[in-house]
């Protein structure tokens, strides 16, 4: 998820702060289950878009976009104020790049000529990386100096006994953001803290050793939303599935918190695993009783929420 900013004036990111219509922030060229959560600007609202990265970008692209965050919200009745700052780890990005990323970032037609603020629900540091406008040395550096991770101590353990850290829950996701800043919002209301890997430093480290490292945790939440779609060889049709990370990472928590310790909320009709016995499916249902149901199952294992 990112913001992007398009202004027509070519003077707009020269300073902060930038004041812009109300009925262009947060609407228009984003998809509506996007706007419908953060079109009001509450406080979740401001604090998650003050949260994601942001491309700030002149109309046509008439001088170099830069990478920064939103520091600052403030509504008013006919406008939105935003304060801003560019990342001074990621160097400017060339004209045309936006451009070049059109397709990546679902730009619409005309976006580009047009003022306002959009929210991306598309993974602009993987696309930056891979387009080579940044390295992943850098998205690493940036995150590491934005938020540097908390250490992560299990509590002690009795004699002959695990410990488990019951203050934080492991968040597994694939490409639905909106269902992983959901579920990352009700954590936070059982005044726990979610982890969610791609929002931890890499340090140097692997993927593989980051999990290992962010997951000394007491639960894990998996989820299976539609990402992918997969079949047998040969079939005519498939069927939608999670992200193959998602089952790897749901098989190496169990593995690890063993499988109390970890439940799996499945969104939609999504084809799950069907060699893991015994493994709990909470279905993501519209009515929020995926809330009750994974809160007693936090609390069979020592969670007190």
């Amino acid at each position: 998820m990112f913001n992007l900013l398009i202004s027509g004036h070519a003077e707009s990111w020269d300073s902060s702060p930038y004041e812009l219509e109300r009925g262009r922030s947060v609407v228009e060229y984003t998809a509506d289950e996007i706007s419908e959560r953060y079109k009001l600007f509450d406080e979740r609202a401001i604090r998650e878009l003050k949260s994601f990265p942001c491309l700030f970008v002149i109309e046509n692209e008439q001088r170099e976009s830069r990478i920064g965050y939103i520091t600052n919200i403030r509504v008013r009745q006919a406008t939105v104020v935003i304060d801003f700052e560019f990342d001074p780890i990621f160097p400017p990005l060339r004209i045309g790049a936006i451009e070049d990323m059109r397709v990546d970032i679902d730009l619409g037609r005309w976006e580009l000529s047009r003022t306002h603020w959009a929210v991306k629900d598309e993974p602009i540091f993987d696309i930056l990386v891979r387009k080579g406008y940044v390295t992943q040395q850098q998205v690493d550096a940036s995150l590491a100096l934005r938020e540097p991770p908390a250490p992560i101590v299990p509590p002690q353990a009795r004699a002959g006994e695990q410990g488990f850290n019951t203050s934080q829950v492991f968040i597994v996701h694939g490409h639905d953001e909106l269902a992983k800043l959901e579920m990352a919002d009700f954590i936070r209301s059982l005044n726990l803290e979610p982890i969610i890997l791609h929002m931890q430093a890499s340090s140097g480290r692997t993927i593989i050793e980051k999990i290992e490292y962010y997951s000394n945790v007491g639960f894990g939440v998996v989820l299976y939303t539609p990402c992918d779609v997969g079949s047998k060889a040969g079939a005519l049709s498939g069927s939608y599935r999670a992200r193959q990370n998602v089952v790897f990472e749901h098989g190496y928590l169990i593995g690890k918190l063993g499988r109390p310790r970890v439940s799996a909320i499945v969104k939609g009709a999504i084809e799950t695993p069907n060699d893991i016995s015994g493994v709990v499916y909470i279905a993501l249902d519209e009515q929020g009783n995926w809330k009750e149901d994974l809160k007693r199952e936090m609390r069979s294992v020592g969670y007190q929420v």
